[in-house]
């Protein structure tokens, strides 16, 4: 994960114990997972495009 997703995770996470609400606090427990998954996939397609451009066999 990088930066802005741990510095994103950090304030949802705060934001979250400051809530009363149940609705509030589950939007924002989803809202982490989303920005978790988001961070993966970020991360997948660093390294699919990292494959491509070094697969020597389409240059």
């Amino acid at each position: 994960m990088d930066d802005t997703g741990i510095w994103l995770n950090q304030q949802v996470d705060e934001l979250s114990q400051k809530q009363k609400e149940y609705k509030n606090r589950a939007f924002l427990v989803a809202m982490k997972k989303m920005v978790e998954e988001q961070s993966k996939r970020l991360e997948q397609l660093q390294g699919e495009v990292d494959g491509r451009l070094w697969n020597h066999e389409q240059w």
